[in-house]
């Protein structure tokens, strides 16, 4: 669970002349409400958490932008909780590691809105976008995406803040090259 911003760094470096739906499936994952729903959206519960993402690729029309861009979410949620959050969580030292984990994604992700010259612009079309563009939420009510990206839009503008000790600039960006070319390669395996 990175922040939004590292989703539309890692869509960005996969397809960056993307229709705004992409980036919008790239975000709508991270909607739903409560942990226990998105653990269940995100296959945090399946044993085999990639092979389950298989499954629902399988089932996807992956030429339809807004649902690849959902399956890059939840891909890069695979490695990230893999490898960035359970290095995080095995090397804090204290009493809440959720609270102190959810400050340094806000640093790195408000960081990276205010230093990437198309992200201001890529907000501004994703909140323009009309609800009536992603009928299909895929489990997600439309009405929960819009005000979840006007939320989080305005959250990013108000908090010029950042960036974070713990997941750099420099990790975000090597991090986001890999797995942008790893979902590319993953794709193309299926086929």
């Amino acid at each position: 669970m990175p922040s939004l911003m590292i989703h539309l760094l890692t869509a960005y470096k996969y397809h960056p002349n993307a229709p705004v739906l992409f980036y919008l499936g790239n975000i709508v994952p991270d909607s739903v409400d409560g942990w226990k729903e998105k653990d269940k959206t995100h296959f945090r519960e399946k044993t085999n958490r990639l092979c389950a993402l298989r499954g629902l690729a399988d089932t996807m029309d992956l030429g339809d932008t807004f649902s690849k861009g959902i399956l890059l979410h939840l891909f890069l949620d695979f490695y990230w909780d893999s490898y960035p959050m359970h290095n995080y969580i095995e090397n804090y030292d204290g009493d809440n590691w959720l609270l102190a984990y959810r400050h340094e994604t806000a640093l790195a992700g408000a960081w990276l809105f205010h230093h990437t010259k198309w992200s201001e612009k890529l907000w501004d079309g994703m909140l323009a976008c009309p609800k009536s563009a992603y009928e299909k939420g895929h489990g997600v009510a439309k009405e929960n995406v819009a005000d979840f990206v006007e939320r989080n839009c305005k959250w990013l503008v108000e908090n010029n803040i950042g960036p974070s000790s713990v997941f750099t600039p420099d990790f975000i960006e090597e991090f986001t090259d890999k797995v942008a070319v790893d979902f590319k390669n993953w794709l193309e395996s299926t086929k």
